[in-house]
């Protein structure tokens, strides 16, 4: 502080804080017109008002917006059930408020409000008659969606489709030379994550770093904080499983071809046999890059032994060993 008034820091300070007040002012009012609609009972305006805020950056922000979107869509939805007059929404009806609430825990974990809402849609949905799902094709494609890889990249884009954007499962097909999780059941028998999971939010603020969907976790699935790649990969398969995914496994694809509208995939059993042709609108590649090493990177490479060639680190002969690379595989050898 000078005599002639405060110093450079605190006007920088008190300039920054302005700055930050100004950019969260739109969506801070947003969220308080959204607010307001809502205690009117004008859902539709309500709603409107939310989607507006969800425009800003800051994250408590946003989560409240997705929370005030998500009960705007809810509450209309909670009155029908209750008028006998009105034929009940169906469990399709309640996506939209249940991805709202979701995208709030994922923008806020700690957002109660939000953790309160699924709880209680939750409860709602699981009184609900079971729904006989129709699903229409926008094309003659007999696939929406062919997967190449049923590793977590593959696992965790199907599920995504089908849960969260509403395609029909028996539309959207993994296929993998192996089985689900076919990479991480060949990691050597000692390799482990080193990202931790964890069966919270924990110290993270977000989901378990190893999971392949928000709700999701391998250290609840398998019990371990690190888990092994022959352990992951039956969280892989259990997801699958409990989800319905469609999986053909034991399947090399040996061509993508694409023509107008779509794209012809080209298969055979994995152990030989005649190669027939998959159409689909969309092809994803999700085969990672564990089974495709860079072997022949430097003059005497031939002599070494690549991670992903190696069963188990006991197995090898020999007591010393000289590791070249320094990220995960490297590390966890």
């Amino acid at each position: 502080r000078t005599p002639l008034g405060p110093s450079l820091e605190e006007i920088s300070v008190k300039t920054m804080a302005a700055q930050e007040e100004k950019v969260a002012s739109p969506a801070q009012t947003a969220l308080d017109k959204a607010q307001a609609l809502f205690e009117k009972s004008e859902f539709a305006a309500a709603a409107q008002a939310a989607d507006d805020g969800l425009l800003n950056t800051r994250l408590s922000v946003l989560a409240g917006c997705a929370v005030l979107r998500g009960k705007a869509i809810l509450a209309p939805l909670l009155e029908a059930l209750e008028d006998e007059s009105k034929p009940d929404p169906s469990e399709t009806d309640f996506r939209e408020a249940w991805v709202m609430f979701q995208l709030a825990l994922r923008f806020h974990p700690e957002n109660e409000e939000a953790q309160e809402e699924v709880e209680k849609l939750q409860a709602v949905i699981s009184e609900l008659p079971e729904e006989d799902i129709k699903y229409e094709a926008n094309h003659p494609e007999p696939y929406d969606v062919i997967i190449v890889g049923a590793g977590a990249s593959g696992v965790g884009t199907a599920l995504l489709l089908c849960s969260l954007f509403g395609l029909d499962p028996e539309r959207v097909l993994l296929v993998d030379r192996g089985e689900v999780g076919e990479t991480f059941r060949r990691w050597p028998k000692e390799m482990r994550f080193i990202s931790p999971s964890f069966n919270s939010q924990g110290w993270t603020q977000s989901f378990d770093l190893n999971s392949v969907a928000y709700g999701t976790s391998p250290a609840f699935t398998v019990h371990q904080e690190h888990p092994s790649g022959a352990q992951y990969a039956t969280y892989l398969q259990a997801i699958a499983e409990t989800n319905e995914l469609s999986v053909k496994t034991g399947t090399d694809v040996t061509a993508v071809n694409a023509r107008d509208g779509g794209f012809d995939v080209e298969v055979k059993p994995a152990k030989g046999g005649i190669k027939t042709t998959l159409k689909s609108r969309y092809v994803v590649w999700a085969a990672g890059e564990f089974q495709y090493p860079r072997e022949a990177v430097l003059p005497g490479a031939e002599h070494c032994v690549h991670n992903s060639k190696v069963p188990s680190w006991a197995g090898l002969e020999g007591d010393e060993r000289v590791i070249i690379g320094g990220d995960e595989s490297g590390v966890d050898a």
